[in-house]
């Protein structure tokens, strides 16, 4: 297994015992011309088992994977161009792609590995996720990533024995999160008065007698070139409706604001899994940091998870969000438009 370049290097009696490295990685829209950032990301993450969900060039996750040493597991969407990937130094025993589209909008890949030698666990199980997103339809999208999760506990369930991950991009809030919301909508308005929004591709067509209003667009106000902004800022820009924008104009920034915004937001998705006695790998170890994972360019919220279960939560070690800062930080915001979680499990006692 590898070394262990991001974070604390762990204690002489970790070293003694079999370790497993986990990572989940939304990779943005097939990686684009991105892949040295990313590659340079996944080397730093160093994990046994990558989940890269947008996993949409093929040819570039082989080449990526073969660079770094990894086999990989592709799993095509069922409808949908999103597709998901697993890259594992552990050996694999088998995998199965879960792409129903009556259950699911992308798919999900159901991985089993075998462990380090010495490990007590002789194998465990990785079930990826790539929720619906469909932020435009508020509320209305949660029951649908209720039922993604759901499908993906059935399969878990199947095999009662065996310890397993459920990971990936959620595109959900966790009861008790909070979100920053009013600095991203700041960062949106400011682009869309200097006319960035519109030369991304981010901002639809808008009535001409509004576009030309002050308030819209500030040609006093024209210093970012579109140009300029980095591939993983332009690809993940949301695309929000026009009417949208005067109310974010008047947004009030602040605490208060995301408090309330944050209130208004479902969590039942995340809600599901911690009332089926899994362990938020990420809160458990930190139950008061932020840790967005979400944008990259504007951190506001963490939608990435790393979920154990019953079995493997005590063997947790450790779990952190990847890149937010230090060497990595200015690498991994031109990579993606997310940051990576990664966990840590340790798979004997310290005496093996």
């Amino acid at each position: 297994m590898g070394s262990t370049p991001v974070g604390r290097s762990p204690s002489p009696e970790t070293l003694r015992a079999p370790t497993v490295r986990v990572a989940t990685y939304n990779i943005l829209l097939g990686g684009g011309g991105r892949w040295p950032e990313i590659t340079k990301v996944l080397a730093a993450i160093d994990a046994d088992l990558i989940a890269l969900q947008e996993a949409e060039d093929r040819v570039a996750v082989e080449r990526a994977a073969a660079e770094l040493g990894y086999q990989v597991i592709f799993g095509k969407a069922a409808a949908n161009p999103r597709h998901q990937a697993v890259l594992s130094r552990l050996p694999i025993i088998s995998s199965t792609n879960h792409q129903d589209p009556a259950v699911f909008l992308r798919n999900s890949l159901e991985i089993w590995v075998e462990t380090p030698p010495g490990s007590l666990l002789k194998q465990f199980c990785l079930h990826t996720v790539h929720l619906t997103a469909a932020f435009h339809r508020r509320g209305r999208a949660e029951p649908e990533r209720v039922r993604e999760l759901t499908a993906v506990r059935a399969q878990a369930a199947r095999h009662p024995d065996v310890d397993h991950l459920v990971l990936g991009d959620f595109n959900a809030v966790a009861p008790g999160d909070r979100i920053q919301a009013t600095e991203f909508f700041a960062q949106i308005n400011q682009w869309r008065r200097s006319g960035v929004l519109q030369g991304a591709g981010a901002l639809g067509p808008v009535p001409p007698g509004l576009a030309h209003l002050r308030w819209w667009q500030d040609s006093e106000s024209r210093d970012a070139d579109v140009e300029e902004l980095p591939e993983a800022v332009r690809s993940g820009l949301p695309r929000l409706p026009w009417l949208v924008h005067p109310l974010l104009e008047v947004l009030p920034k602040g605490e208060a604001t995301d408090a309330v915004l944050g209130a208004l937001l479902p969590r039942a998705a995340v809600r599901s899994m911690l009332r089926a006695g899994y362990t938020d790998c990420l809160r458990s170890l930190h139950p008061r940091a932020s840790s967005f994972t979400c944008p990259s360019y504007r951190p506001a919220v963490r939608i990435d998870y790393i979920f154990a279960s019953r079995g493997l939560a005590p063997r947790l070690t450790r779990c952190e969000v990847v890149g937010r800062s230090g060497d990595l930080a200015q690498v991994a915001r031109r990579a993606s438009d997310h940051f990576p979680v990664l966990a840590e499990f340790q798979l004997g006692s310290p005496a093996s």
